[in-house]
């Protein structure tokens, strides 16, 4: 058989409808009942073994008929209202004219609109005993951790019934599982922390297993009795055996018992919040009865060891979510404390132990449109990129996860010792907008029951058929390009944070929205009042040149018209310093605000500055002083800087009274240059402080001219630069505005965009 034709042969493994076999293991007899008359439907072909009457004499009867009719009064009463669920097993006694009376374990369920009778040999239980059930079930719940709740559960199975091992198998996400405990006979063979691939238990057994918490074997020898007839005669279909007790069982499984070198079994289900976890995994080598009661009680066992796995994957969940919680709320708050002009994701690597302890990561990676960043060990940008690309091609909106990353993603195996495992998340939103941790390859070596790439092989004496394989000795592999798996806790914690910032950037793109309205009303009520005043200037010069040129009498015309031209070119001066104001702030606003900064003299800068300012001051008798203490370079776009200077200048001389002074400094501050400018005014209230540089702001009592721009430009400027801007006042006792920028290296010339 070529391998092709195996990996179909599997496929159609997965597929086998074994819960339709059509047939039962022949140690009981099944019956499908027709509600409410109870007539019998359907009847398993080895009836009269166990009642003395042939398929055809029991067909079509009415139940008390074939069975005593207190038998059949018992069954009807289970059938009342759903009363099986709690009834089982109904005591049944049949009657033979050949033998004394047989007494039967009747298990009664309803499914698909029919009634199913299964009858069992009635056996004496030999259970716990009423003291030591209650201190099994108080030592379940005691069970602080997994390791010690799996060791229990086996060995309280083996004690109560009887097998020679008992296994806790645990399911892993891809389907495969291993052996987390063991109790065993000393001369078996142990299976404890072996692995098993998925296809020893193909997904459509593991559905089954889901919602029949127990599948018994008592026999694995046996012929199947079918059922008759084989079709519903209500519906033209199959017979849906999945709750059945005496259902058939595969004969691929069967098989693979035989290979074991078992005789008889029983699964019980591990059901954790409506998911199969594992299974309690029961094998003798000798034909091993289990009554119907004693199955209860493990089946209650299988219940209540459920419930405990679940209680202690919450408890430790919960406790993950506490210590989880600070780290959250920390990122959170560096996000909300990030610059409005950045993503939001990007201050996250600012905090890159927290954001790698979240999740327990090695790395991290934020992809915003082209621009990548990272933190602690992630690949190169190229191959992110490359990852970011895939995941926006394979991943949805919910935080995506994979510990095996190589092997579906062809760009990660380069990186594979840094990125064999992601966990991403994106915010809502084009471009894209990543935050991808990473974890780094584990090579490590599984130790498997049998050659894991053989599950089956090819019957050389049947063409194109399989068997379960023969051999389950330990078989060792290397794994590699699979890092340490996710959690579920990881991933909670992921999704809490992507809630957060979700919520977040949201918020910010309403304030956002709601600055751009303001801006436009700032904007619309500035052009409404602040450039009317030079226009009525241009319009009322204009009106006087032209009555100079009309009435040459009245006076001399050539004086009139240079005065009136005069007053046109200084509004003119002055709207086209408000328009450029406007686009300076606009430009601040949106982001887009550029500045080229090169090595400058600070010398040169003052002397400009002071150039223009020294006679200003001196026309009010202003005392003006220059301290220059760093006589070096400093990266600066020199007409930008100029213009914060002649800012912060031009507004100490308009506040400072006659005879005060004012002090312009330059001083080296660690790697920055320091500039400041103190005046002697009247300084500024501690309540106007904090909108000193508001975009339009004034105060509401001053009577000064200005637009109100000036100190929201300079701060402006400033920070493109990569420096800040202060102020310290008190009132009565002047102001002193700061401001640093970068020191300036020799042949360096950069080029920033803010």
């Amino acid at each position: 058989m070529t391998a092709d034709e195996l990996a179909f042969d599997l496929t159609a493994c997965d597929r086998e409808p074994i819960q339709i076999p059509g047939a039962i293991q022949p140690h009981g007899v099944l019956f499908v009942l027709s509600p409410p008359a109870l007539t019998i439907m359907h009847v398993s072909e080895n009836v009269a073994e166990h009642l003395g009457a042939g398929v055809h004499d029991v067909l079509g009867r009415a139940l008390e008929d074939v069975l005593t009719p207190t038998s059949a009064r018992r069954v009807s009463a289970a059938l009342t209202d759903g009363a099986w669920r709690d009834e089982n097993p109904v005591r049944i006694t049949t009657q033979r004219s050949d033998q004394d009376d047989v007494e039967y374990d009747g298990i009664v369920h309803e499914h698909d609109g029919v009634a199913i009778l299964e009858l069992e040999p009635a056996h004496t239980a030999v259970g716990p005993s009423r003291t030591h059930r209650p201190l099994l079930l108080s030592a379940i719940e005691r069970a602080a951790s997994l390791d010690e709740l799996s060791t229990l559960v086996v060995a309280a199975v083996k004690r109560l019934c009887g097998f020679e091992r008992v296994m806790l198998y645990r399911f892993h996400e891809d389907g495969a599982g291993s052996v987390e405990a063991e109790e065993k006979e000393a001369s078996l063979q142990p299976y404890l922390g072996l692995h098993y691939p998925a296809a020893d238990i193909p997904k459509q057994a593991r559905e089954l297993y889901r919602k029949n918490w127990l599948r018994i074997v008592p026999d694995r020898v046996y012929e199947p009795s079918r059922l008759v007839p084989s079709r519903r005669p209500d519906t033209g279909g199959p017979l849906d055996l999945t709750y059945s007790v005496l259902r058939s069982v595969s004969p691929i499984h069967l098989q693979y018992l035989e290979n074991m070198g078992v005789r008889a079994s029983m699964s019980a289900s591990l059901v954790v919040g409506d998911q199969l976890w594992g299974l309690i995994a029961c094998h003798h080598s000798a034909p091993l009865p289990i009554p119907y009661e004693l199955r209860s009680a493990v089946e209650v066992l299988a219940r209540l060891v459920s419930l405990q796995i679940g209680a202690l994957a919450e408890r430790e969940a919960a406790s993950f979510r506490r210590r989880r919680l600070t780290t959250r709320e920390t990122l959170a708050g560096r996000a909300r404390a990030g610059s409005h002009e950045q993503d939001i994701l990007l201050p996250l690597l600012s905090s890159d132990r927290e954001l790698l302890e979240l999740v327990d990561a090695d790395g991290a990676a934020v992809v915003v449109g082209e621009q990548v960043a990272t933190c602690g060990r992630a690949p190169e940008t190229s191959v992110v990129r490359a990852i970011a690309a895939w995941l926006d091609d394979h991943a949805t909106s919910a935080p995506f996860a994979t510990s095996e990353l190589p092997r579906v993603c062809p760009a990660a195996i380069a990186a594979k010792e840094v990125a064999s495992g992601v966990l991403a998340i994106a915010l809502p939103g084009r471009p894209p907008r990543r935050l991808t941790w990473f974890r780094g390859e584990v090579i490590r070596t599984v130790r498997w029951g049998g050659n894991p790439h053989k599950p089956v092989e090819a019957d050389a004496d049947a063409a194109q058929s399989l068997r379960p394989r023969h051999s389950f000795e330990l078989w060792k592999e290397e794994v590699r390009f699979s890092s340490r798996p996710w959690t579920a806790s990881d991933i909670e914690a992921a999704t809490d944070l992507l809630r957060s910032l979700t919520e977040l950037d949201l918020e910010r793109q309403v304030a956002r929205e709601q600055r751009a309205i303001r801006v436009r009303e700032d904007l619309m009520a500035f052009v409404s009042h602040d450039l009317k005043n030079p226009l009525s200037v241009i319009w009322l010069a204009a009106t006087m040149l032209k009555a100079a040129v009309d009435s040459p009498a009245a006076g001399d015309p050539m004086l009139r018209a240079k005065a009136a031209i005069e007053k046109i070119i200084r509004a003119t001066d002055r709207m086209n310093h408000l328009i450029a104001d406007l686009l300076d702030a606009a430009r601040i606003e949106a982001g887009r605000f550029s500045v080229r900064p090169r090595p400058e003299p600070v010398d040169d800068i003052i002397a400009e500055s002071v150039a223009l300012a020294e006679p200003l001051a001196h026309s009010k008798r202003l005392a003006f002083r220059t301290d220059i203490r760093e006589h070096g370079l400093v990266s600066a776009d020199r007409e930008r800087v100029f213009q914060v200077l002649s800012n912060l200048l031009g507004n100490a001389i308009k506040f400072t009274p006659e005879g005060g002074t004012i002090v312009l400094t330059a001083e080296r501050r660690d790697g920055d240059v320091l500039f400041s400018v103190e005046d002697t005014g009247p300084g500024i209230s501690s309540e106007d402080l904090g909108h000193i540089f508001d975009r339009y702001w004034h105060k509401p009592t001053s009577r000064a001219g200005g637009s109100g721009l000036g100190l929201s430009i300079a701060k402006g400027i400033v920070e493109a630069h990569g420096g800040r801007i202060w102020v310290d006042s008190l009132p009565g006792a002047g102001a002193r505005f700061y401001f640093v920028l970068p020191f300036g290296k020799a042949g360096r010339e950069d080029g920033i965009d803010s």
